[in-house]
């Protein structure tokens, strides 16, 4: 793993740490809410684990794709995007059509979950742009 990779890692743990504490409630708020069977109080140790295993997965891809997306903020944006359409879309209609959430709150996850893919990206092509970058004279 090169500095990149983890100075990424830690910055997009700390951006999703600071969203679901912050955010989170307030953006999903009325999704969730509509959601049958949710669980109230999930296990914050997984929730944690599960979010370093899946920046450390959506890296892993970004390492392998990143040559065709372009550098910097812009690239990590479109990165962003084509990650968050691919995952978010198919995955919340599938919860849609299997688990019998509303149509409406899976539109609503998949608009969230996209803005926050390409905001994901973009923090990445940001630390990918200036993590070992040389520095002017």
């Amino acid at each position: 793993m090169n500095v990149k990779f983890l100075a990424s890692a830690v910055v997009l743990f700390v951006w999703g740490y600071l969203f679901d504490r912050f955010l989170g409630e307030m953006v999903y708020g009325s999704a969730v809410a509509a959601i049958p069977g949710q669980v109230e109080a999930p296990s914050v140790m997984w929730l944690m684990i599960g979010s370093a295993v899946s920046i450390l997965v959506l890296l892993w891809v970004y390492e392998k794709v990143k040559g065709s997306f372009g550098a910097g903020m812009q690239g990590g944006a479109m990165f962003g995007l084509f990650t968050g359409v691919l995952m978010n879309f198919p995955m919340w209609l599938f919860f849609s059509v299997y688990m019998g959430w509303s149509y409406g709150a899976m539109w609503h996850m998949t608009l969230v979950g996209i803005v926050l893919s390409v905001v994901n990206g973009l923090l990445i092509g940001l630390v990918y742009e200036k993590v070992g970058a040389p520095k002017a004279a």
